[in-house]
């Protein structure tokens, strides 16, 4: 498992190469600078770097990956912790090899977190879940059955050897086994379900909601709404079958229709889901208003030949499918696992 997203911290680094790249173009138009003035010029960018990162001193505490939030099948209402509050919930150490190490799998790393079954147990995990499924910031999900989660130790780590965890090894919070004090655990969850950038833990499966602008449309109501389906290969890709499959649902015009909601000529359909990824105004899921009702993108809510619920798993209860017709156009990244909400967009240029 390779996943490499930009660094954090991008405002924070933004404007400190800004100050770096003014006093080096100050250097280059000067054809004789002094070691005095290096040295004044190296101080000016120090000092200006320095105010910069104290003015978004509060960024990193709010940039993706620092909050975790649980939904799901749960005996008390969820909550999301932000970066203190899990911190504090952060006590226990998990001493354990990493796999996902590439320089060094076999040394034994200290991570610092907490444990999924206090977590389990502190929002009382319904009997009936038996999966808790980990969604990450770039849409990737891991799912661990629950009697493995109560078994072993497993963590949700914010520190490795008492560090923070770098992005590009996992972090911030980081979904570890612990295969050094339990081998049983590692032919269990090998290196796959170590699950990179953590932001939602989801115990069973949610009860299907959508929201459409002010609208909210339950599960009931989507299965109240003309049901249509196709076969083909899937692009959700994580635990899915690669050959062809049935999936049903219901047409996103038709729920859009519901909502009493319509798109203007030239505008679009911006669809989020629960990744962070999936929620990037910068780079949306967009779906133009034309080809809406041509390509009859799905909003699928069940699969197969036993027309089974898409579990959490799969990444359901809710999740964009795009019919044959369209798929070349649109391409595998419309495929999104956890739906959530439908914003709609006017022409571009146009009065919000």
């Amino acid at each position: 498992m390779v996943r490499i997203l930009p660094p954090m911290g991008g405002a924070t680094r933004a404007h400190a190469a800004v100050a770096i790249a003014a006093s080096i173009a100050t250097v280059a138009c000067d054809r004789g600078p002094s070691a005095a003035e290096l040295k004044r010029l190296r101080a000016e960018a120090a000092t200006a770097n320095q105010a910069k990162l104290a003015a978004h001193a509060g960024d990193d505490a709010q940039a993706p990956g620092k909050s975790l939030t649980i939904v799901g099948q749960l005996g008390v209402p969820g909550a999301t912790f932000d970066w203190a509050a899990l911190d504090a919930l952060a006590t226990t150490h998990v001493p354990t090899k990493n796999p996902q190490n590439p320089t060094d799998r076999a040394r034994v790393i200290d991570f610092r977190g907490v444990l999924v079954r206090d977590l389990l147990d502190r929002f009382a995990a319904a009997p009936a879940a038996t999966e808790v499924t980990f969604v990450a910031i770039d849409g990737f999900r891991s799912t661990v059955d629950v009697a493995g989660a109560r078994r072993f130790r497993v963590a949700l780590a914010l520190e490795a050897d008492g560090a923070p965890i770098e992005r590009t090894s996992g972090g911030p919070i980081y979904l570890v086994f612990p295969h050094s004090e339990a081998p049983d655990s590692e032919a269990l969850y090998p290196d796959r379900y170590w699950c990179f950038y953590v932001t939602h833990m989801i115990v069973g499966t949610e009860v299907a909601r959508l929201r459409v602008g002010d609208q909210v449309l339950d599960g009931a109501a989507l299965e109240a709404l003309p049901q249509t389906g196709f076969d083909g290969p899937v692009g959700w890709k994580v635990h899915w079958p690669s050959a062809a499959v049935h999936v049903r649902g219901v047409r996103l015009v038709d729920a859009l229709r519901a909502a009493g909601v319509e798109v203007p000529a030239g505008g679009r359909v911006i669809v989020r889901g629960k990744a962070v990824v999936h929620r990037d105004p910068g780079d949306p899921i967009a779906l133009a208003a034309a080809d809406l009702e041509r390509c009859g993108f799905l909003l699928a809510t069940h699969w197969g030949s036993d027309d089974a619920p898409i579990s959490a798993r799969l990444g359901g209860p809710l999740a964009l499918a795009v019919p044959p017709a369209c798929a070349a156009q649109y391409g595998d990244r419309t495929w999104m696992t956890f739906v959530e909400e439908l914003v709609i967009e006017g022409p571009v240029g146009s009065a919000p």
